[in-house]
Order: C-alpha cells, then structure tokens, then sequence
C-alpha cells in the first residue's frame, strides 16, 4: 500500500516534468521523453525476468500485481540512469554542447519515423494515456486495501447470521448439499467475513439442480435471487480445496446478484452496466484476471464477478490459470 503510493508519488513527478518542459523547451522535452521511453520500453521487454528477480526480495506469492512489478521495475531502472545523467553533467562528460547533439540526433529520428507535428501530437496522447491507465490501476490496487474489510460489520452481525441460517434451512436439494451449503458459509464467516456478509445479504435460496449445469456449475437467478448449484456438489466433500473451491462458485454467483437493479428501468440499469464495466474493466483490473482468455468473452458485470472470484482465491495463494482452472475442468 505504502510503496504503491511512493511509486504513484515518483511517477507523477517524472510526468509534472516532462509535460512541463513540453510547454516550455520543446528541445529538453524530447531528451526527457527519449529517457522516459527507454526505460519504459526496457521494463516491458525484461518484464519476466525482473519479476524474477525481484520474487527474491519481496513476497508476492502466487498473484504478484503485473502494475506493481512494473512500476517497481521501472523505478529501479530510471532514478539510476537520472542520477547517472547528473554525475555526467558535474564532472563536464555531458556538455551542453553533447546534450545538443544526442537532442538533434533525437529529433531527426522522430522525423524520420513520425510524419507532422500532428501525428507526433497524437502519438504522445496515446502513449501519456497508456501510462495513466498504469498509474491508475496502482491506485485501484490501493484503494482495494481499504475496500476489502475482513471483519464483519457487528452492528449488523445478528441479522446477517439469523439470516443465513434461515437460507441454510430453505436449501433444496439433499441432505448432503445442505450441509454442504452449512459448512461452506461457516468456514467463509471465519476467513473471509466480507464475502460471507455478501453472499448472505443477496441471496434469498440455494438450489441444488436435479441436472447437470455443465460446462457452467453454478447459476444465478434474478429477481427470485437464488444461486442454483450443480448436483455435483450434493457429495462429501474430500478435502478443504472442495470447500474453498465450493465457496468461490458462491462468491462468484452472489456477486451478480449484488449488482442486479429491481426494476431499475433503461437508464439505470444503462448507467449501473457502464459504472460495473469502468469499475472491474480488465485494464485496471488485469491483476485479478490471470485466464485472459475468460475476461475476453466476459462484460461489465461478469467481470466484477470473475474479480471478486480471484481476489477471493488470492488470499489463499491458489494460482488461479494453472490450479484451479484445472479443478474446474475435471469437475
């Protein structure tokens, strides 16, 4: 959290100076702009290597943020070159005269690959907006901080627990499932108490289907506000990974029916799609969407689903591509 606010903290300052000097010298912009995109074009291409490197240093688990790695990389590669380009300049290696002639030599090569002023103009847009969409989504990992609570709220604690027992009771399906269901909700009251309060608050029932869903397992129903659920999970479960597993099939389901407007007509149903797709779009998101090829067919409120999905496993360090989807498929 901190180091995400130091390094949103550096970048601002990097930017405040570059687009000040394009107000101001266009000459030193264009030095401070071939710098700038040096280093970003470095970070990128040795991306895997320096999250290698730096996965000896720091915890990041089986979910390091993409964003973080990056913007970490990308620090640790430009405040030594700035520093360098400063030594330079006090021992007089780097004269104005040289500064001159590497800035001309940089100019002729924008000419030579970027025709007009125009097209330049609209080429520094596109790559100013890239790195914002960056800097955001460290703030949006910030900000998840803070929005996750893992207590539960006690003002509202009786209710929430009177509530799911009565939905517990009100299962349909077989025995099993319903201890199923019982256990489930238990273990999520214990480790994740804002996905329990969330599944609880916006679900009416549980129901297990006397069919199979596949290749889907699990279902939400709205406006009735019930979750129907795979015959699949009417058995024992084995191990702690088929509760966990269970649970996120909840977490997932519940969440579209914690977005779901009543009656909400055009406009709002309009206005609340275009805020779940700005919220969980997978640009600053793309942390918690580490099977790209689901997010592609997803939309608005199915990727809120799929974000509350894998930052719930997160918390368990299950790599999401690689474990899980595989539970998935053999279920």
């Amino acid at each position: 959290m901190i180091g995400d606010l130091i390094l949103i903290f550096i970048f601002a300052i990097i930017w405040q100076k570059i687009l000040k000097l394009k107000k101001e010298n266009f000459r030193e912009f264009i030095f401070e702009l071939f710098i700038y995109f040096f280093v970003f074009f470095f970070t990128i291409v040795f991306y895997k290597f320096s999250s290698f490197l730096l996965s000896f240093i720091f915890d990041f688990g089986l979910f390091p943020s993409i964003v973080g790695v990056f913007a970490l990389s990308f620090v640790l590669i430009y405040l030594p070159i700035r520093f360098f380009i400063y030594y330079l300049s006090k021992k007089n290696k780097l004269t104005f005269e040289r500064r001159q002639k590497i800035i001309e030599k940089e100019i002729n090569f924008l000419e030579f690959i970027i025709q007009g002023e125009r097209d330049f103009q609209k080429a520094f847009i596109i790559f100013f907006t890239i790195n914002i969409i960056i800097i955001f989504t460290l703030l949006n990992s910030f900000i998840d901080v803070f929005t996750h609570q893992k207590i539960l709220d006690y003002s509202n604690e009786k209710k929430i627990d009177i509530k799911a027992e009565k939905i517990i009771q009100g299962t349909q399906g077989s025995s099993q499932g319903m201890e199923n269901i019982s256990e489930t909700l238990h273990f999520l009251r214990i480790v994740d108490p804002k996905a329990y309060e969330k599944i609880v608050n916006n679900t009416n029932q549980f129901y297990f289907s006397q069919r199979s869903m596949k290749p889907v397992l699990a279902m939400a129903h709205m406006p009735e506000d019930y979750i129907e659920i795979d015959p699949v999970f009417s058995k024992p479960f084995d191990s702690l990974e088929d509760k966990i597993y269970f649970a996120s099939l909840l977490v997932h389901e519940s969440e579209h029916l914690k977005n779901f407007r009543h009656d909400g007509g055009f406009l709002i149903n309009s206005l609340n799609y275009a805020l779940l797709s700005t919220k969980c779009n997978p640009l600053t998101n793309y942390q918690y969407f580490s099977d790209i090829k689901r997010s592609i067919f997803m939309f608005g409120d199915e990727w809120c689903a799929q974000v509350s999905e894998v930052k719930f496993y997160k918390q368990f360090n299950i790599n999401y591509k690689k474990d899980w989807m595989k539970h998935f498929e053999d279920n």
